[in-house]
Formats: structure tokens, C-alpha cells, sequence
């Protein structure tokens, strides 16, 4: 795996941490109001959460993608299914990306 992945890896990681604990707080802890659709459409009207939301959904589709990625690296080797798969995992992200920003920026 390059540096690059390496590192991203790692980071996404500590990012998820950070926003796992905050989306927990504000989520679950703070009042059974914080879940509905009206309060979350109003913290999307803030453009901090809006950021964190981006970074949260951008971390998450990279951690887990880069980890599919390399598990389908190390563990096929056949050179057409492998193909096949990368295709299906860059044809999943993108696919996630547009509608979760899409949803977020909405």
C-alpha cells in the first residue's frame, strides 16, 4: 500500500473517531428533539455542520472504499475479477459521493 493510502488510512480513522463522538453527542445525548427533521434541517442550515457533515461522509466513503480496495487487492488474483471489482468499488463511490453531498448540500 503507498504512503499515501497509508496515511489516509490513518487519518480518515482519527476523523471518524472525532465525528462518531460528536454526531453521538448531539444525536443521542442531548435530547430525543435533536432527531428529528426539523432539527436536523436546521443544523444543515449552518454551514459548520454542513463541513462537518462533507468531511464526516468524505472520511467514511474513503475508509471504508480504501479498505474494500485493498482487501480485493491482496485477495484476488485473477486479473479480470480484480479489474471487475476496482471498477465496482470506483463506480460505488462515486455513486455515494454525488448522493450524499447532493443530500448534504441540499
Amino acid at each position: 500500500m503507498p504512503l499515501f493510502q497509508w496515511l489516509f488510512q490513518r487519518l480518515t480513522g482519527l476523523v471518524l473517531l472525532v465525528g462518531l463522538f460528536i454526531h453521538f453527542l448531539v444525536m443521542h445525548y442531548t435530547g430525543g428533539e435533536q432527531i428529528g427533521y426539523q432539527a436536523v434541517m436546521a443544523r444543515l442550515d449552518n454551514p459548520l455542520w454542513v463541513a462537518f457533515d462533507l468531511v464526516f461522509l468524505l472520511s467514511v466513503l474513503y475508509h471504508g472504499f480504501n479498505g474494500l480496495w485493498g482487501i480485493v487487492t491482496e485477495y484476488t488474483s485473477d486479473g479480470i475479477l480484480r479489474r471487475v471489482l476496482h471498477a465496482v468499488i470506483i463506480m460505488a463511490v462515486i455513486g455515494l459521493t454525488v448522493t450524499g453531498v447532493s443530500i448534504i448540500t441540499a
